[in-house]
């Protein structure tokens, strides 16, 4: 048994091989048992057929000329009546005409004869993720269906359900809320979720971004000015505080007010009064705090650059939220949500996510988070005329997986880890450099060893310790 088969696959597939010559059919069927697939063979696409009938299949693998029913003529049944059942043909007799026709009537993959079987399980393994993805792209709309109506916050992952757990927790309290996470995250869409959540609710939710007040008008901004408190200021104004009474206020990166403004957040914050610009009367307002932050504000205090009674003010309570990156197939799930956003939007019909799209999106590092995310969707839905999204419309950044802004081929994202199994590492990432120049070199040893420069004898030495 190959530990490649077992490592690549989390269930291995089913696979049913259909050819006429008898040596071939028993020799792979013999083969895929060894390496841990669950397999069986037929000599005709009737048995073939009456198989699939009565048994739990995943795959085909039929030659395309035998008597009777031939390759295409099977590929096409399967296709009309086992529709989630994956056809690779073989053929000793391809030409770029017949590989063409298989691949247009739905065959997932062919092989030409012969072939090595390390060839046929790269296929398996890559039918398998493939596999994988498609079932994920199909409950996404499920998904959607039944929770976009109701949830700001989308996800299936534990560290985003955490993130819902705390705002259903916190939702009901008064005190401060801090809103942590990378530029992109998502933290003003958490900070509504936790207005909508409460008894707030009905209240105004306004939101301050601080970095884009001028540093001269920041105070008047949160607190309001009297008639002529400055040049002008032809009348009376509320601040953000007074708009935001029996509500909620949000200071959107709130790092970015400047420290002379914290004093006077902070006696808000404590006394819920405050004086407007140019005024000496005190006002009293009823308002629920939150704020989000875009960097570490205790690295901010230790600098000076931010308050600690402040910091410690607002951190009454504290939310973080985790990149995208760490968040697995919620990207898949999101993705969906934006195209649906988007079709509405626009009145256009609601594209899917190819298994090739949804793969591009899974590997990429996402640096922009949730916002780069939506960006790339939009995009992507401006390039698909309708159907599916497909790898082709998506950004060119993302066809290599990850991105490599410093020209690096790998970036390591190792935060939280105490230690690493360095071998295991290291052949993990020997591993897929083997699967991407095979896929590269369309299943050819010889290639594919040339693209990774090695010698042919190197380079078989290496698959066959897979």
């Amino acid at each position: 048994m190959t530990d490649g088969a077992s490592a690549g696959l989390n269930a291995p597939l089913r696979v049913l091989v259909v050819d006429d010559g008898r040596l071939v059919r028993e020799t792979t069927m013999r083969q895929l048992r060894d390496a841990g697939f669950p397999a069986d063979a037929v000599e005709n696409g009737y048995r073939a057929l009456d198989l699939l009938a009565t048994g739990d299949w995943d795959v085909v693998l039929c030659d395309l000329r035998m008597p009777g029913m031939d390759g295409l003529e099977l590929l096409r049944a399967i296709r009309a009546d086992f529709p989630a059942v994956d056809v690779i043909v073989m053929t000793a007799f391809g030409t770029v005409k017949t590989a063409v026709t298989a691949m247009q009537d739905g065959a997932a993959d062919y092989l030409t004869k012969p072939f090595h079987f390390q060839e046929l399980e790269l296929r398996l393994r890559t039918l398998a993720q493939l596999r994988t993805y498609r079932k994920q792209v199909s409950n996404l709309r499920t998904l959607l269906e039944n929770d976009a109506a109701s949830r700001r916050i989308l996800g299936q992952s534990p560290q985003i359900l955490q993130v819902v757990k705390l705002v259903h927790t916190f939702a009901a309290h008064a005190v401060p809320v801090l809103i942590t996470g990378e530029t992109g995250t998502g933290k003003e869409v958490v900070a509504r979720a936790l207005h909508e959540a409460g008894p707030r609710a009905m209240g105004p939710f306004v939101p301050i971004p601080c970095g884009a007040i001028p540093t001269e008008l920041a105070e008047s901004e949160l607190f309001g000015h009297e008639k002529g408190a400055f040049t002008g200021a032809t009348g009376m104004r509320q601040g953000a505080f007074e708009r935001a009474h029996k509500g909620t206020l949000l200071l959107d990166d709130v790092d970015d007010l400047p420290l002379n403004l914290q004093v006077k957040l902070l006696r808000a914050l404590q006394e819920g009064s405050f004086q407007r610009v140019g005024g000496n009367r005190e006002v009293t307002v009823d308002v629920r705090v939150i704020a989000t932050t875009k960097v570490d504000l205790g690295e901010a205090v230790a600098k000076g650059k931010f308050r600690d009674d402040v910091f410690y003010r607002l951190r009454a309570l504290e939310i973080r939220l985790p990149p995208l990156r760490d968040r697995g197939e919620d990207v898949l799930l999101l993705a969906q949500h934006c195209l649906q956003r988007f079709a509405t939007e626009t009145g256009k019909p609601e594209p899917t996510l190819s298994p090739e799209a949804a793969a591009c999106l899974r590997r990429y590092a996402w640096p922009g988070n949730v916002r780069e995310l939506r960006h790339a969707m939009e995009s992507a839905m401006t390039l698909c005329a309708d159907g599916a999204i497909g790898a082709e419309h998506l950004p060119a950044f993302l066809h290599g997986g990850r991105e490599e802004p410093s020209g690096d081929l790998f970036t390591l994202h190792l935060d939280g880890r105490d230690m690493v199994p360095m071998a295991e590492l290291v052949h993990r990432v020997e591993d897929a450099l083997i699967q991407w120049a095979m896929r590269k070199a369309g299943g050819q040893q010889s290639r594919a060893g040339e693209i990774l420069g090695l010698a042919r004898t190197t380079f078989q030495s290496k698959m066959n310790r897979q």
